[in-house]
């Protein structure tokens, strides 16, 4: 197996001694926040020296030597508001763009034409594939730009007190960043490595057949190689239904993390955030870098230690264990069935618990009774703010129990509040499409005619129970839902099928001011080149949206 280059053997004798020779592209003032475009050079290539590309922002009145590495997703340019949020939070921030050039950008990263793969658009196998070495894939380049920006903030701020944050793809670099050269701490975000096993789940029994290629990758490329060389403490934040991202295996990840940072790393999950990250998370991070990047005292609490089992009444239940030196304020337990599919996984939270003591609850998991698998989540938010998360614990289920139900055919009433739905224009609302940072950014419950409540959201909703093996429709099943729209609106419904990326999508106007029931056959469900949905089978997202103020209610099977 020629090649096979490990983290450490790739990066220890990497060059980042060349000068930056840093120019000012612009410079420009907002909300007291002062934003500089530079360009400065990076590692030589052979055929010249890359020219890197970014935006760098810090108040215009107080400017902190305290700075984030921010490095967006491959084919996201600098992203203004993302740098805003961590400037008003009280740091600098340095987003590098490394994808190169991109139509229409007045600015970028520019790569010698002997590693032109670098490029997003141009990666081909040299992002998804280690056809000669680790050195010769977009990767490489991307991580020695990386390693050449904490170079300039160390010479612009005079320290090098610098954490990285990792947007998907960027996530994927600051894991090897965190290798390759010390910072005060990384946070990747809906990235921990696994891309050699893209598409497979971890629960299918087949094993991969992995070839030399594979192994290279694997060794070199892939996060999980680089977590147990990490130099600094970790914040791994995962989104439960991102469709790029397999949060089944970002504990093994998490788990291989280097054993002295290990007790100082924290794994947080979003559920019903779609692919963005909650509340919880987002200010988490924050508390993670007043504590690691501005170096306070912050209480960090243990995992919430999570087991499965049948209490003496025959009820499945699932019992928490909390850290006994902080206080819990809130804490929650969700589960989800059968569904191997983490993007369409729909959770609920279990909505009876039963207190044991300050430091451990009971929880009632009300499964469906045909059930053969169970995943099961708990959060601990403790008095200082810190939200803590278990490892996610996975149970195949047997027998019968006493708080087992039957097949129900209602998906969704008020009654629920807002437990099955989540936002469904992400980006239309999240802080760079990623970060959810205050509480209108989750759907909420309305009242309209008659006093009948119904949920509703200005970025639409979207629900994955139809995906859940306890709200499975039979082949000739038809959707039923209440629809209120304030004003005559048009209301689209979207089914988008996960095992194949084909979007179908139905449209209807609905009389305003009054509450109306639609009845929804697959077959209205049409893709843009005009094919039917053929049924309601496993695996569908279910969207609504509308331009006007709706409310929903009573989603079932008929």
């Amino acid at each position: 197996m020629p090649n096979i280059l490990t983290p450490t053997i790739l990066w220890h004798d990497f060059d980042d001694s060349l000068e930056l020779y840093e120019v000012t592209l612009k410079e420009r003032y907002e909300e007291g926040i002062k934003f500089e475009s530079v360009n400065f050079y990076g590692r030589e290539t052979g055929e010249g020296r890359v020219k890197i590309y970014g935006v760098f922002a810090t108040s215009e009145f107080v400017p902190s030597k305290e700075t984030v590495l921010i490095f967006p997703d491959s084919s996201d340019g600098i992203d203004i508001d993302i740098l805003k949020m961590f400037v008003q939070k009280g740091y600098s921030a340095f987003m590098v763009d490394y994808r190169g050039e991109w139509e229409g950008s007045e600015y970028s990263t520019v790569y010698p034409d002997n590693v032109g793969y670098a490029n997003t658009v141009n990666c081909g196998r040299a992002k998804d594939f280690v056809d000669e070495s680790a050195v010769k894939t977009s990767w490489y380049e991307w991580v020695a730009v990386g390693i050449y920006a904490r170079k300039f903030i160390v010479q612009r701020t005079g320290s090098e007190n610098i954490a990285v944050v990792g947007l998907r793809d960027g996530g994927e670099i600051a894991w090897k960043l965190a290798v390759a050269k010390k910072f005060s701490c990384v946070i990747p975000v809906c990235a921990a490595g696994w891309q050699a096993y893209s598409g497979v789940s971890k629960f299918k029994s087949d094993e991969q057949k992995l070839n030399n290629e594979r192994y290279r990758f694997i060794a070199g490329i892939d996060s999980q190689a680089y977590a147990p060389y990490v130099q600094c403490p970790v914040m791994l934040l995962c989104s439960t239904n991102d469709p790029r991202f397999d949060y089944d295996r970002a504990y093994d990840t998490f788990s291989r993390i280097n054993p002295e940072f290990a007790g100082e790393s924290v794994i947080a999950y979003s559920v019903e955030c779609d692919s963005a990250i909650g509340m919880k998370s987002t200010a988490d991070m924050f508390m993670f870098l007043v504590k690691y990047l501005k170096r306070r005292q912050i209480f960090i609490p243990q995992p919430v230690e999570v087991t499965v089992g049948v209490d003496e009444e025959q009820n499945l239940v699932a019992t928490a264990k909390f850290d006994n030196l902080g206080v819990v304020e809130e804490s929650g337990m969700f589960f989800a069935e059968d569904c191997i599919d983490s993007a369409v996984r729909d959770w609920t939270l279990c909505d009876k618990v039963l207190k044991i003591s300050d430091t451990e609850q009971k929880f009632f998991l009300n499964i469906y009774e045909e059930t053969s698998t169970l995943f099961v989540l708990c959060y601990a938010k403790y008095t200082n703010g810190f939200t803590i998360w278990s490892k996610m614990a996975v149970k195949k289920i047997s027998g019968r129990f006493k708080n087992t139900h039957g097949k129900c055919r209602v998906m969704y009433t008020s009654k629920n509040g807002i437990d099955g739905f989540s936002v469904a224009d992400i980006c239309s609302v999240a802080v760079g499409g990623i970060f959810f940072t205050d509480s209108l950014m989750v759907p909420e419950i309305v009242t309209k005619a008659k006093d009948i409540k119904g949920v509703y959201s200005e970025y639409g909703l979207t629900t994955y129970r139809l995906s859940s093996s306890g709200y499975a429709p039979s082949k000739d099943n038809v959707l039923k839902l209440d629809v209120f729209c304030d004003e005559t609106s048009e209301i689209t419904f979207t089914i988008v099928n996960s095992a194949d990326g084909e979007i179908y999508k139905y449209s209807q106007n609905i009389l305003g001011g009054v509450w109306q029931s639609l009845i929804l056959e697959s077959k209205l469900f049409k893709t843009v080149n005009g094919s039917q949905l053929s049924d309601y089978a496993h695996n569908l997202r279910f969207c609504i949206s509308c331009e006007g103020k709706y409310a929903i209610n009573n989603l079932m099977w008929l």
